[in-house]
């Protein structure tokens, strides 16, 4: 029986003190045990750092204290040029994976040739009101730019493909998760769904999510981007950019 491949959880944090030890060990107590996982701090001002460090002499973990402020993309590609993986999986400082994600998410990588990103379901939960609620994709064969993206955090991504593609952009700060739907999908390469709920996903009131203004402007930039790179024609990346600008002008 082959060896199960290594895969990189890199976690991302700024300023999650309140749940960066829970999302650090929900990496931890992953039935998979292949793993290394990276955390990479942006600067944090909180206890984040104190927190972080309970973790260093843990044997698979690395620990990144950034030592200025470079926001998420570019931690993100530190964490990655660290990384020794086959495979990636990126967890926000606030977010908590389920015990059996990685295990079944590499078992669905698998199951396939050439998959690029598998992509699952997911749990909102509402820190609030101690409230939780499923988000379920459109479980398809096929995906296309007409259909919601993968969540930027919580899909497994083959490396070695993104790599050849040259990661993350570093010209846009959030959205990573648009960005590579684009991304593969222009390249058409295989994206898969995996119809189950794998990781929570936290709602407070620091959530980018909240914030659909700057949620839309960046994701009208990530497409200016494509288009004028591709110089594209593609009718669905016009479609999408049409729809997101009109939402802005609806938020206005």
């Amino acid at each position: 029986m082959s060896k199960s491949p290594l895969v990189t959880i890199y976690i991302t944090n700024f300023n999650y003190s309140k749940y960066i030890q829970t999302s650090i060990r929900s990496a931890i107590n992953q039935s998979y045990k292949n793993l290394e996982i990276i955390i990479v701090d942006d600067c944090s001002t909180d206890s984040s750092i104190k927190k972080i460090s309970n973790f260093k002499n843990f044997e698979n973990i690395k620990i990144i204290f950034n030592s200025r402020r470079i926001g998420l993309i570019k931690s993100a590609n530190k964490a990655i040029k660290k990384s020794k993986g086959k495979y990636l999986i990126r967890l926000d400082g606030d977010d908590i994976l389920k015990k059996d994600a990685v295990k079944i998410l590499v078992k669905k990588i698998k199951s396939r040739k050439l998959l690029s990103m598998v992509f699952p379901n997911f749990h909102f939960f509402f820190e609030s009101q101690k409230k939780v609620k499923l988000f379920r994709y459109k479980n398809k064969k096929n995906y296309d730019l007409s259909d919601s993206p993968a969540h930027g955090a919580c899909s497994l991504i083959n490396k070695s493909i993104f790599k050849r593609l040259g990661g993350y952009s570093e010209l846009f700060d959030r959205q990573d998760g648009f960005y590579l739907w684009i991304l593969f999908l222009l390249n058409n390469l295989k994206i898969a769904h995996l119809n189950k709920s794998l990781f929570y996903y936290r709602i407070h009131g620091k959530n980018l999510s909240k914030n659909s203004h700057k949620i839309l402007k960046e994701r009208k930039k990530i497409i200016s981007y494509f288009i004028k790179k591709n110089k594209s024609e593609n009718k669905q990346l016009l479609s999408v950019q049409k729809k997101t600008e009109c939402a802005i002008k609806n938020l206005k």
